[in-house]
């Protein structure tokens, strides 16, 4: 759909105006678009609505039932009474329900939003099987004409008669785990499957919900086993041509890739050539070689020489950083038209169970939803990074899973999380912090040692963040993007920055994350279950909380850091009554005498 640059606004039945996307910040709800206050259809959904006591199901759940139709304030105080509907209502006044005008009037701005259809078609006239359904339900359902106007023999509705409705299951953080767009009137989801997808999960035995969002991220448990990746990304399985690939690839990063896929077509080429003299592929190859390697041979160097001379940037500050939080993202998703999200593709290309290794990759890709052009790119350069990720956490984080082996979501803290609003999220570009450095260089090693100086001093500001004070700033996260990390660069960058930086944050009782493709850190319930794999590498603060003792693997560090970091955290819980407390003690006492038995030996040598 093209994008909406006017905001939403639709009103409560106090008069109250309110922006369509408020009605589930902070909040989850059940939202019914109706078609038009005068309906028929609406009226029988409405009931059974009603009939259902659904507003006092969903209300267990912390579900708030909302509809939203066509019409004005004053019709909609009226059809409540006749209704006795028990949830929220608000009216979108901005249309007017003339039906000879045709279907040639704008579509209401929130309900084109939403891509309900709009069309002559959704009343279904030429159908008879239609007609008289529709008949039969006007028997004990008939239009409220009272609500509508008179123009002359043209009765004005009121909203307009060529609109559909619609359901929708939505949360903070912009996630929608539910969508139905009504294909004509009278075209409504059931009750049982509002209360499903609203309340995550089923009402009768009380098992939770797996959304479709979610299985996608294990839809791929399985690689076919390693393999190589060759130049364009294609794959390679021949075990001398992948030795080929693997030193020239070495050689085109010091190189210059023109040059590298000179002397690989030009190896690449002997080698096939070696099979027999009338190899057609061994002489295209050869050919290929010789051409690229003299022709773009002075490309590369002029590269080389831009890379020495270009200007590198130093550092990168905390005052370099945006931070959106998901009520931003959703604002900036609304303000240009809300792209239909499709979390499952994203989700389906990360799989979450078995070992994974830079050489699994197949491509070496951006995984983009959409283009830019079709985000809010107008601001932000990296909106598909913040949507993609947020979708990560909406969509999987925040939600339960079986191979978790508990109830309950993902990650405990998120949904709290999400209706506080307290995530923030940064997409920090690193290809200029190596432009122009000298050939030679480690360039992962600069990029490390910038981002651990970044993070450093990103800790205060991580620190005044709301909420700052009390228990709620366990609630708070900030997650880093870093899109311009390869995958295969993110054990070099990602997790060496981590290892670099845990120390310093457990110091001060904060704990810093690793997120990336290729993150082999399994569940604690399931061995063969890797939840820490992102769209993208990333970095996440938060506050430490006591369980966090069992993630701190000790015995990888070397004595004094492990003292440290037991210090650490015991500074900020040590006057907890937890089991966790307790280990950490017995665990810091275990470390010291290790510690004193070393200084010993040393003196006594």
């Amino acid at each position: 759909m093209e994008a909406l640059n006017t905001r939403a606004t639709i009103r409560a039945v106090t008069g109250e105006t309110v922006e369509i996307q408020d009605l589930w910040n902070g909040r989850r709800i059940c939202l019914i678009f109706l078609r038009q206050l005068g309906c028929r259809w609406c009226r029988l959904q409405v009931a059974g609505m009603v009939e259902s006591n659904l507003a006092a199901r969903l209300k267990k759940h912390d579900v708030h039932l909302v509809c939203v139709s066509l019409g004005k304030v004053e019709q909609a105080k009226r059809w409540l009474e006749i209704t006795q509907f028990d949830g929220e209502l608000y009216v979108d006044e901005n249309t007017y329900g003339d039906p000879s005008k045709g279907v040639e009037l704008p579509q209401s701005v929130s309900y084109g939003i939403f891509s309900l259809k709009r069309s002559v078609s959704s009343l279904r006239l030429d159908d008879p099987e239609a007609s008289k359904l529709a008949a039969e339900v006007a028997l004990q359902y008939p239009d409220l004409e009272e609500l509508a106007e008179k123009d002359g023999t043209m009765t004005i509705w009121p909203g307009d008669v060529f609109q559909t409705g619609g359901a929708f299951v939505l949360g903070p953080g912009n996630v929608c785990d539910y969508a139905y767009r009504s294909k004509y009137a009278g075209d409504h989801p059931s009750i049982s499957e509002l209360v499903r997808y609203s309340t995550g999960c089923e009402e009768s035995t009380g098992e939770e919900v797996i959304y479709d969002s979610t299985r996608a991220w294990l839809k791929w448990m399985r690689m076919e086993g390693k393999v190589m990746v060759g130049f364009g990304g294609s794959i390679v399985s021949d075990t001398i041509i992948q030795r080929i690939i693997v030193g020239v690839t070495s050689a085109s990063r010091k190189c210059g890739l023109a040059l590298g896929i000179g002397l690989a077509g030009g190896i690449l080429g002997l080698r096939l050539q070696g099979e027999g003299a009338r190899n057609w592929n061994g002489r295209k190859f050869n050919f290929l070689g010789y051409t690229l390697g003299s022709l773009m041979a002075f490309s590369s160097l002029k590269q080389s020489y831009l890379a020495l001379t270009k200007r590198r940037i130093k550092y990168l500050k905390p005052s370099d950083i945006t931070l959106l939080t998901p009520i931003d993202i959703d604002n900036k998703v609304l303000e240009n038209g809300m792209p239909e999200c499709d979390c499952g593709a994203t989700m389906a290309a990360m799989p979450m169970l078995g070992l994974r290794e830079p050489s699994d990759l197949k491509v070496e890709a951006k995984k983009m939803m959409r283009q830019r052009s079709e985000t809010w790119s107008s601001e932000l350069e990296s909106s598909n990074e913040f949507q993609t990720t947020l979708c990560y956490v909406c969509e999987f984080l925040a939600k339960p899973h079986p191979s978790v082996g508990r109830g309950g979501p993902v990650c405990p803290f998120v949904p709290t999380s999400l209706k506080k609003n307290s995530i923030y999220m940064s997409v920090i570009r690193t290809s200029s912090l190596v432009d122009g450095e000298a050939m030679g260089q480690n360039k992962e090693e600069i990029v490390r040692k910038i981002l651990v100086k970044l993070l450093q001093d990103f800790v205060p500001v991580f620190l005044g963040l709301e909420p700052s004070k009390g228990r709620l700033r366990q609630f708070k996260a900030v997650i880093l993007v870093f899109p311009d990390v390869k995958s295969s660069q993110a054990h070099e960058i990602i997790d060496a920055v981590q290892v670099q930086a845990k120390s310093f944050f457990v110091e001060k009782g904060l704990m810093v994350g690793e997120f990336h493709e290729t993150n082999n850190a399994s569940g604690l319930r399931n061995a063969n279950f890797f939840p820490l794999r992102t769209p993208y590498p990333c970095l996440a603060i938060r506050h430490m909380v006591p369980g966090d003792f069992v993630f701190m693997t000790l015995d990888d560090y070397g004595l004094d850091l492990r003292a440290k970091l037991l210090r650490g955290f015991l500074d900020v819980f040590g006057g907890d009554d937890k089991p966790q407390v307790a280990q950490a003690r017995e665990k810091l006492k275990e470390t010291e005498a290790l510690l004193a038995k070393g200084e010993e030996e040393k003196k006594t040598t």
